[in-house]
């Protein structure tokens, strides 16, 4: 027998265990029909350019991952299928990005200027700190929470601190930011490592009770990304670095794949520089749910000056350059 008739049993066992569990009234589960079906998958796939198979180690457990990395391929296919399609999104630009990544070849592009009032945002890029580099010197880390904490006497209102990776977030946590805010009558919520969906809602629920609150999440984190503050229950946020991937194996298969694609340079501003920005704009979002929302945001790395093309329209109009000294003097719309 060959490995894919091995495995088609495997995968009918799977399924006779799963129909044997429904009838007795309990979930369908069988881990022999998931293997089954993974490594059949693996099998079929296996050589294609454009797929990963990847080995990560998680706790105490390995965790196997068939990566597909072919959106453009796959999805142009898929377009033609559809006699219009529209795709709306605060975060698209750069449009041309966008399409070429998902397999689109004609479209017609419309942009929206702000619909925010520019009396209601303060906008402030600081430009002598960043997160660059493998590890957050303590001096760098220290000065991120002087600021930090010196924007917060600002605001007094519902913010969030919005970190470039759970690294960066647990340095600042580890030489006392949690403290500092706790001192300046803030009540203090996070976003951990392995959280579940329950306690992120419980989390969620609370600091949005709150009038004079603090969220420390990462950004493409969980409240980074999905969640909605609108009104006063977000009006500050601050963004600790720049959101860049690590530099994993799977971030260099995907840097690899993307450069055959598209070039080197391409390469890297599609598949590593575009997506951190847009996480970044992301979490800025999270503020901004409607037309007459208030908010004082301060991106907190250098390098956002450099990238100031890939971020929102209100950024690139209405934001200024400052020191973390300046911070003291900042202004709010409130």
């Amino acid at each position: 027998p060959t490995e894919y008739d091995l495995l088609d049993r495997a995968k009918a066992l799977g399924e006779f265990i799963r129909s044997k569990m429904l009838e007795e009234g309990k979930r369908p589960r069988s881990s022999l029909y998931r293997l089954a079906v993974f490594w059949r998958k693996a099998l079929e796939l296996e050589g294609l350019e454009g797929i990963a198979f990847i080995a990560e180690k998680e706790r105490d457990n390995l965790r196997l991952n068939i990566w597909d990395m072919r959106s453009a391929e796959i999805l142009a296919s898929r377009w033609p299928i559809f006699k219009r399609c529209i795709f709306c999104s605060g975060t698209l630009e750069p449009i041309e990005a966008f399409a070429e990544v998902i397999g689109l070849d004609d479209y017609y592009s419309i942009k929206v200027p702000p619909i925010y009032d520019p009396k209601n945002l303060r906008i402030y890029i600081l430009n002598d700190v960043s997160t660059k580099g493998e590890e957050l010197s303590e001096k760098m880390a220290t000065r991120y929470v002087e600021a930090i904490v010196n924007f917060l006497k600002k605001v007094n209102v519902n913010s969030a601190i919005f970190t470039a990776s759970y690294r960066v977030q647990e340095r600042l946590i580890r030489i006392g930011l949690k403290e500092e805010v706790k001192g300046l009558g803030y009540s203090v919520f996070e976003e951990s490592r392995g959280m579940t969906g329950l306690k992120a809602r419980q989390i969620l629920e609370s600091f949005k009770k709150f009038r004079k609150a603090v969220l420390i999440a990462p950004m493409g984190g969980r409240f980074a990304e999905g969640a909605d503050f609108p009104g006063e229950q977000l009006q500050a946020i601050f963004l600790v670095g720049i959101p860049f991937e690590k530099p994993t194996t799977r971030t260099q298969l995907y840097l690899d794949y993307y450069s055959k694609l598209y070039g080197k340079e391409k390469g890297r501003l599609y598949g590593y520089t575009i997506p951190a920005l847009k996480r970044a704009a992301q979490a800025l979002g999270r503020a901004l749910r409607s037309p007459d929302d208030k908010a004082v945001f301060v991106l907190g790395d250098k390098r956002y000056k450099k990238y100031i093309d890939l971020l929102p329209e209100y950024v690139k109009e209405w934001s200024r350059e400052i020191s973390v000294e300046d911070i003291e003097d900042i202004s709010t719309p409130w």
